[in-house]
């Protein structure tokens, strides 16, 4: 090839080459009736020689400029990463996202982070990968459990694994589809500027009278129960996002323009607040001034702060935050080189990690207490090759996950991300395709595997990120532990990996059922594969059920009108039968107790004279049903109760918080540890909500429970609660060792509380104290007479040299001698102040008595505050002021399962 031609050569050494050429030059002299692109040879000089303009070769063979032009650029790009071998990638079947192989084994670097933790409890990470978690197995040996199972351990493995049922349609593309944090609702962003929100509390039969309702102005059809429309504002072409405040009231969307909307979810308002993130300047027009935007922020993609005050948003180059309360912008940062599509926040506690996503493929972290001093980021996540759809935080403040239009879906631990000198050596190269347009539908040969930069933690592949910015998320962190990564996909394919890399679930919306189907109802006959092209954008996982709502697109084009549909997909071991988790594990416990109830009525009949009974006869069990029938009331076995062997020793059932009257703090493990010996602590209330679906994981340090043995256990952790020189500790169940009892083995204590005075009163079965030698009787017969309960202990903030010399000379004052005398510290024992009386004790030596005014004092500037098991006899109860016994009140609340909500 020499400047813009091709020379075919026919005497060369590809003579058949060149005569394929030569007939393909003869085709397009026949069709144009001219020698081919630029005449013949002669001014070439060389006689046989046809010369073919690149235009004539993109024409008819279909080549573009694009492709042509990556392969120019190949000689300069550094091959480390550069794929030279056909054999590195899959053979192309012409399908989007392609050219990636299929990962069948887990991966290490997805293995170590399952193993870490975060993701999940450990031990249910092993069994599910060593096919032991068999969850009716679980369920059967649930009853057995010393603490109740976790939630994980049963809903984790219940992937959703049905193609799905349609519940709404509309004529118009669906861009947003999601849950409210609860759960208690869903809603929807629509092409047309329409918001919809459904209840999804109430069950779905279209079946039913008016199952199926019809708006025929919009073209809307659904079978789930609307809570309410709202028309939105239509400033430009769509609305590209929304997102729900925390407490799920209040919505906001963005429409790529300079304002972000916000609006409500509760009453019937379609009232809409416009939030403008330009900068406002003002023009005068003769006698009249006029205020208009001096740029075009474009906002792309919009988040609630996590206490719903501010708001972060990405637009054209630049990300913004909005101080709601104080009304006004207060950051603005042109951080990107192209659109930033999406936007987050890192974390659900500070709120001071932003995360921007850009079409420039690279990611940014800023911290904003560093914005006064640099415009730069904290960080940069490079890996991408291609621009980046979505962006979403495990909220954590440390993973994150990306789409991204070269077919990948990233996770990022943000420790690793790169530095800004990183970033500004790779800054203005580009890793991916030319002018590679995603909305075409088509993803052609990658030229790099990935980025040389790369610091993502894990990939995953195998959906297209094609036609439009196709979102992702984590799974539910209480159901899941966030172990599951899932993404829309432009081939209709809603996929689900395991955090380790590999696929576990592929649900296809070409065989979506049609709404006249009931989709918590017994599968029906196969249906044929939908013709219409499915292009799935949105999909979001229920936080306490094992379904999935997706929100996919019909028709081929990115801008195609054709209409969406959003399905329902379900777990079919589960819902598919009508059942909630609760109320499957509540099904469960009741078929037990009955079948228990027919093997002793059995068994009574078995020993009757000349009866045998075979426990697998259908009839025998029928004529024993009969029999319980015909019995009289008295002689009716009765089933026993689920809950008949459980005692809560006081407590409520299920989990609880405790919380100190005097110090208004919360029962805490130090630090959310698990490791034996760990202190438990007073510490101000994490979260404020008790409704346990609203409640972030990081509390779960402060909540407890009570086992079937009276030990105090905590949810965290589900270790047991021990006492260890009157501590409160964490402590694993150890083996019976000897002498035994000792500090290492010994009965647990048991925990009792009384409502009425607020105490709780910790029962020992052997001395606390474990001596190893002495008077054995004796000691036994000293700490059986004493009642122990649970203490707060006060804390004064510390001495100053101020103190310390008021104290001196007062003291002096009174006794002369003491001013020219060393000052000596008190160590008497709380025995001898007891009886003696005139004894003053440092601080930590008196727990339980009263004390004088000073003493009670408790105004310590640390937040952590800490708690004792008191051994009081009779005589030192007794003794007790007012302020010493409120240390010793506590207010033990459970928590709720379920948000009530009010509709007016």
């Amino acid at each position: 090839m020499s400047g813009n031609v091709w020379d075919v050569d026919e005497a060369g050494e590809n003579a058949d080459t060149a005569a394929y050429y030569r007939a393909f030059l003869n085709a397009i002299i026949a069709v144009q009736g001219r020698t081919g692109g630029t005449g013949e040879s002669e001014a070439a000089g060389r006689p046989g020689v046809v010369t073919i303009s690149r235009e004539d070769i993109q024409r008819y063979l279909g080549l573009t400029a694009d492709e042509e032009q990556e392969g120019e650029d190949d000689e300069d790009e550094d091959d480390e990463e550069y794929i030279e071998d056909d054999d590195e990638y899959p053979h192309y079947t012409g399908e989007a996202g392609k050219w990636f192989e299929e990962v069948k084994e887990p991966k290490p670097e997805g293995l170590k982070l399952l193993n870490g933790g975060e993701f999940g409890r450990i031990g249910h990470q092993i069994k599910s990968r060593a096919n032991d978690n068999n969850v009716a197995r679980s369920l059967l040996q649930r009853r057995s459990l010393v603490r109740p199972m976790p939630k994980e351990d049963i809903a984790a493995d219940m992937i959703p694994n049905s193609n799905g049922t349609a519940v709404a349609s509309y004529q118009a593309n669906a861009y947003v589809g999601q849950y409210s944090s609860d759960s208690s609702f869903y809603y929807t962003c629509v092409r047309d500027f329409r918001l919809h929100i459904y209840d999804t509390t109430s069950a779905v039969d279209p079946a039913a009278p008016g199952g199926i309702s019809r708006y025929r102005e919009t073209g809307h059809e659904t079978s789930m129960k609307l809570i309410k429309s709202i028309r939105a504002s239509a400033d430009r072409w769509t609305i590209t996002d929304s997102h729900l405040s925390p407490d799920n009231q209040r919505m906001i969307y963005a429409t790529v323009s300079n304002n972000v909307y916000m609006t409500s979810t509760l009453d019937a308002s379609s009232t809409t607040t416009a939030i403008n993130f330009a900068d406002r300047t003002t023009r005068r027009r003769g006698a009249m001034s006029y205020e208009y935007d001096e740029d075009s922020c474009g906002i792309w993609s919009c988040k609630f702060s996590a206490d719903g005050n501010e708001i972060v948003a990405g637009g054209r180059e630049a990300i913004f935050v909005y101080d709601l309360l104080a009304q006004k912008r207060t950051v603005k940062i042109k951080g990107h080189d192209d659109d930033i599509n999406s936007c987050c926040w890192a974390d659900t506690a500070s709120g001071n990690i932003l995360i921007s996503a850009s079409d420039d493929t690279f990611l940014k972290v800023w911290d904003r207490r560093s914005l006064g001093e640099s415009q730069k980021p904290s960080g940069v996540l490079i890996g991408h090759t291609e621009g980046i759809t979505y962006v979403s935080a495990k909220g954590d403040g440390r993973y994150v996950i990306s789409n991204g239009k070269d077919q990948n879906l990233r996770l990022w631990d943000l420790r690793m991300m790169r530095s800004n000198e990183d970033y500004e050596q790779v800054r203005n190269r580009h890793y991916g395709i030319a002018h590679f347009d995603y909305r075409s539908g088509v993803y052609t040969r990658p030229k790099y595997k990935a980025h040389p930069k790369d610091c993502s933690v894990m990939q995953y592949t195998g959906h297209a990120v094609l036609r439009t910015l196709i979102r992702c998320h984590f799974s539910p962190a209480e159901t899941t532990g966030g172990q599951y990564i899932y993404s829309g996909s432009a081939d209709g394919r809603i996929h689900v990996w395991s955090l380790d890399g590999r696929v576990v679930q592929v649900l296809d919306r070409s065989e979506t059922q049609p709404m006249s189907m009931d989709p918590s109802g017994p599968d029906s006959a196969p249906v044929g594969r939908n013709q219409r092209k499915v292009c799935v954008r949105d999909v979001s996982w229920h936080s306490q059920q094992p379904i999935l709502m997706s929100a996919g697109w019909l028709g081929s084009g990115w801008g195609s009108r054709e209409g969406s549909i959003i399905a329902r997909h379900e777990w079919k071991g589960l819902s598919k039968m009508g059942y909630a988790v609760t109320d499957w594990i509540e099904k469960q416990k009741l078929e037990r107790a009955e079948r228990a109830a027919k093997r002793t009525l059995l068994r009574e009949s078995s020993t009757m004279p000349g009866a045998f009974v075979d426990s697998d006869d259908e009839s025998a069990l029928r004529s024993s049903k009969d029999r319980i029938m015909l019995l009289p009331a008295s002689d009716t076995p009765e089933i026993p109760p689920v809950e008949a062997d459980l005692s809560t020793y006081g407590f409520p059932q299920g989990y609880f918080v405790v919380h100190n009257r005097a110090s208004d703090r919360l029962l805490d493990v130090e630090a959310d540890m698990i490791e034996d010996g760990t202190q438990l602590i007073l510490w101000p209330e994490k979260e404020h909500s008790l409704v346990e679906d609203l409640r972030g994981p990081e509390s779960n340090n402060q909540v407890f429970f009570i086992d079937t043995s009276g030990a105090l256990c905590s949810r965290s952790s589900g270790h047991a609660i021990d006492v260890e020189k009157e501590s409160l500790v964490l402590r694993h169940r150890r083996p019976v060792s000897h002498p035994f009892p000792n500090a290492y083995s010994h009965p647990l204590p048991r925990f009792s509380y009384d409502r009425t005075s607020g105490r709780i009163t910790v029962t020992f079965a052997a001395d606390p104290t474990y001596p190893a030698s002495g008077d054995i009787h004796a000691l036994l017969e000293t700490w059986k007479e004493k009642t122990y309960v649970l203490a707060q202990i006060p804390m004064r903030k510390p001495r100053t040299i101020i103190d310390d010399a008021s104290e001196l000379l007062t003291s002096a004052l009174n006794k002369p001698l003491h001013f020219f005398g060393a000052h000596k510290l008190s160590s008497a024992t709380p025995d001898a102040v007891f009886t003696a009386g005139d004894i003053d004790l440092k601080e930590d030596e008196i727990l339980e008595l009263e004390r004088s005014e000073e003493g009670e004092v408790d105004n310590a500037p640390e937040l952590r505050r800490y708690v004792r098991v008191l051994a009081l006899s009779k005589e030192e109860e007794r003794a007790l002021g007012e302020k010493a016994k409120n240390r010793l009140r506590w207010d033990v609340i459970p928590l709720r399962s379920t948000k009530q909500r009010t509709h007016v």
